[in-house]
């Protein structure tokens, strides 16, 4: 929270540092008299409401904060996107879950690339299953079933996943998640008529459930069952809602059942409200095969400025070759990285990763794509034994923090590769400051420190150093900072003893540490 405030007037500037002495320290009633003494002195300064609505929220006075958050996105425009961030959780709080997304889609709308985007992505997605109604141990219980499931799909073992899904949905029956993933598994499994049975279940409860009602017409259509699918896309034109995931894949199934002017428009309408990649690609897709390629061929310019690095980029040369249909169920274009992620590589494949013209490609896939495909390309790429492609996908564990990060850590780990061994050859830090991080890295993973923990030092030094470029002449010094930053202030003295330093100086190390990750949020 004190990252946030810039610009304080004299007149208000003690009592915020009063109020962030008193924070510090935890003392968080004290700090609202302070923060709120700096608001009422300086009306003007928006930062100062800021940082009272947040310390509102944190002490659960929910509907103050919000007020005072909808002040400034009504009077600073976009200057305070994060203000819809935190509406959204104090809605949550107060279990107002429609409130709560919709104000997450706002701020996603706002600031897509911002630092809570990908938190307020998975709230999303978890708001728009029925688990937050459920009581907190049943809800746990459901979540873990379902991960396990989840799990298991991605390793490929749909039959064992089926009994996962199958218990979640016992404990409620009013849940649709567990259900309608149990539906697509049996689909999958080419048990359709269970699946068309499962799906009928989640539709007696919920007969709105655009999950449920987009599955039972690709039932259909799969089966050739033409009135039974004439019926329900009829259902289909009835359905809206104003989750935008939902909207794209009632959109998507109207393209795969071949309507493909009704899934035109429905894009065109998400485009205007939800414009993203994805809404895009599927927007171009719809498009083309509406025989509209002047129209999609802008459009896909567009979607490729967004990733120019994505393997449906090649979509633009198909509206000047201008035949066939593009199938709204993505397949990579590349023959040879479908084929590895649908698991048939042939030595042929893999040595066609070791042209470096198909790396930005391979990269791409291998953050968007599931675990399991994730896990084929990068085993793929090892097994090119090119040096160069190790060391790229090495690097790229580092550039951000997030799942397929931590899935290619571990696929490293389990090939016996050490996943910083390419820090040696970066340009962009000294060769002591590459020692000091491969240092902290080793001792980490010595001590059963995992990808996380491993990120943020990695975060933490790289970003000092970069700002500093202080000289390393005392190696064992850092790494003993940094070691403190990952277990704490409360271990400085053990950890200066066992390096041998002094622990005032070890403190000022760590404080400089600290300082710059405050100062650089």
């Amino acid at each position: 929270m004190a990252g946030k405030l810039i610009d304080f007037s004299k007149g208000s500037s003690l009592y915020f540092r009063l109020g962030n002495y008193y924070y510090d320290k935890n003392n968080l009633d004290r700090a609202l008299r302070f923060f709120e003494r700096a608001a009422a002195v300086d009306p003007a300064n928006p930062a100062n409401q800021f940082n009272l609505a947040c310390l509102l929220s944190e002490l659960g006075q929910y509907q103050r904060s919000n007020k005072i958050f909808q002040g400034l996105v009504a009077d600073q425009g976009t200057r305070f996107n994060e203000s819809w961030f935190w509406m959204a959780l104090n809605s949550g709080q107060q279990q107002q879950y429609r409130e709560a997304g919709y104000y997450l889609r706002k701020y996603l709308e706002h600031d897509p690339e911002g630092d809570y985007a990908w938190q307020a992505e998975e709230i999303l997605n978890y708001l728009s299953t029925d688990l937050p109604m459920l009581s907190d141990n049943k809800r746990e219980r459901i979540e873990e079933l379902c991960r396990q499931g989840m799990e298991l799909i991605s390793l490929g073992q749909p039959q064992m996943a089926i009994a996962y899904f199958s218990k979640a949905s016992e404990m409620e029956s009013e849940l649709s998640l567990p259900r309608n993933n149990l539906a697509l598994l049996w689909f999958q499994l080419g048990e359709v008529d269970k699946a068309i049975a499962v799906t009928r279940e989640v539709l007696d409860r919920q007969p709105q459930n655009i999950v449920a009602n987009c599955n039972l017409a690709a039932f259909y259509h799969f089966c050739k069952d033409e009135v039974s699918l004439r019926r329900q896309v009829q259902v289909l034109h009835r359905l809206w809602s104003d989750n935008p995931d939902e909207m794209l894949k009632l959109a998507t199934t109207y393209g795969l059942l071949g309507l493909h002017r009704r899934a035109m428009y429905l894009l065109r309408e998400l485009r205007e409200s939800w414009c993203n990649y994805e809404v895009l690609l599927m927007l171009g897709i719809a498009t083309y095969n509406c025989g509209l390629r002047a129209e999609a061929a802008r459009i896909f310019e567009q979607s490729n400025r967004l990733e120019p690095h994505s393997p449906y980029a090649v979509f633009r040369q198909y509206c000047d070759e201008g035949s066939g249909l593009i199938p709204y169920h993505l397949r990579t274009p590349n023959e040879d990285i479908a084929a590895i992620i649908e698991g048939h590589a042939s030595p042929e494949h893999i040595k066609a990763l070791e042209n470096p013209g198909l790396w930005p490609q391979l990269l791409w896939v291998v953050e968007h794509s599931s675990t399991r495909a994730r896990r084929r390309l990068c085993t793929a790429a090892l097994d090119a034994n090119c040096s160069p492609l190790t060391d790229l996908l090495a690097s790229s564990l580092w550039q951000g923090i997030g799942r397929w990060q931590r899935d290619v850590y571990n696929i490293f780990l389990e090939r016996g590769i050490v996943p910083w061994q390419g820090l040696g050859r970066s340009r962009e830090l000294s060769p002591g400051a590459v020692a000091v991080l491969e240092g902290i890295m080793e001792i980490l993973g010595e001590q059963g420190y995992g990808y996380l923990a491993q990120a943020v030092v990695h975060e933490c030094w790289t970003t000092y150093w970069k700002r500093f470029r202080p000289p390393v002449r005392n190696r064992q010094l850092w790494i003993a900072a940094l070691l403190v930053f990952v277990q704490g202030l409360e271990n400085l003295e053990a950890i200066a003893a066992e390096f041998g330093l002094v622990p005032a100086r070890l403190a000022r190390a760590v404080q400089k540490l600290t300082t710059c990750m405050t100062t650089c949020i």
